[in-house]
């Protein structure tokens, strides 16, 4: 019986021993066939080698933006005011900050932003321009004018050229032959003078009327005439109006026995107007005589004053207000507006 148990033994463990030889065996075996087989070649990859390092430099780095805007800020802390150790003491929560009251300015002490004020309207051209000669120029005989003028009703200008004392040099109409679609017409003409001495400060007044022979409106240029030598001429630069009526407007009804008169006036000649109101025959219903204010317009000042009148009846009018040097009748701007007065 002993035997036969030993000889079963032997028979088992001669088998565990060959199966463990056969294990090794296959694994030598696949250890040497996998050492053995060739390399695989490159993987291809969706973008080329050379950019594949850049690639991961911005994916790491948008990954770092990322975070840091999703990192939450720290809020500051408030600072607390200095406590002696005899109050930590004392007080087992220190005290916490009083803010300090603030001072709110009143109304009137807030101090207004600089606003720049608007600017005054566009003046207009002058019913009479005279674009040549300009302001002293110095012309040796002829003249040679150049105008753009609104001849109005009466279609004519009257051109006037006076000397230092006053004196007439030259005097003469020229009619208007033709007026634009504006009621403007241009006026050139080469006017003669003679003067007794070398040389003479002198005035080129231009006039139009209406049909009832009221003047409406005058312009001036100083000039220097010259009895020998050459004209050294200068072009007009400024052909807004010299005296411009902003009130009343053209057409107003006027009530009261009273108009008010408003507006701005070219500083070129005194520092006084004369204010009339003329009937339709020239006769002076009322007047005033006052002064020029200086204004913000530069070169110009302006003009309010009131006229008294007497009608009995409602009666269109001419307000004319006229500037002169010298004396009110040396008259060198005027300009006009047409009312209608009512007692």
């Amino acid at each position: 019986m002993s035997l036969v148990i030993l000889s079963t033994t032997k028979r088992n463990r001669t088998f565990i021993l060959r199966g463990l030889g056969w294990l090794w065996g296959f694994a030598l075996f696949t250890l040497a066939a996998a050492c053995a087989l060739p390399v695989p070649a490159d993987i291809p990859t969706p973008y080329p080698s050379e950019v594949i390092p850049t690639l991961i430099a911005q994916t790491v780095q948008a990954q770092r933006t990322e975070q840091a805007l999703w990192q939450p800020t720290e809020l500051p802390q408030p600072i607390a005011p200095e406590t002696s150790l005899g109050e930590l003491s004392n007080n087992s929560v220190p005290p916490s900050p009083v803010p300090s009251p603030t001072r709110t300015p009143r109304p009137e002490q807030l101090v207004p932003v600089a606003v720049t004020p608007p600017a005054q309207a566009t003046l207009p051209n002058a019913p009479i321009q005279i674009k040549r000669p300009g302001p002293y120029s110095k012309i040796v005989s002829p003249i040679s004018l150049q105008a753009y003028l609104k001849p109005g009703k009466g279609k004519q200008v009257q051109i006037e050229l006076f000397g230092e004392d006053r004196r007439v040099l030259v005097r003469l109409l020229q009619p208007i032959v033709w007026i634009d679609r504006y009621g403007f017409a241009q006026v050139y003409k080469d006017i003669p003078f003679e003067i007794p001495g070398v040389a003479e400060a002198a005035y080129l007044t231009l006039s139009v009327t209406d049909d009832l022979g009221r003047v409406t409106a005058v312009n001036s240029v100083p000039l220097i005439l010259l009895s020998i030598g050459a004209s050294d001429v200068i072009p007009a630069v400024d052909l807004r109006a010299p005296i411009l009526i902003q009130q009343p407007q053209p057409n107003a009804l006027v009530q009261g026995k009273r108009l008010i008169a408003s507006g701005l006036v070219r500083s070129g000649g005194d520092t006084y107007l004369m204010v009339q109101l003329w009937d339709a025959e020239g006769k002076v219903l009322g007047q005033r005589v006052t002064n020029v204010q200086p204004a913000e317009e530069v070169g110009f000042g302006f003009f309010n004053t009131e006229v008294p009148y007497t009608v009995g009846e409602p009666t269109p009018a001419l307000l004319v207000v006229w500037q002169g040097v010298g004396s009110l009748s040396n008259i060198l701007y005027l300009a006009s507006v047409e009312v209608l007065l009512s007692p």
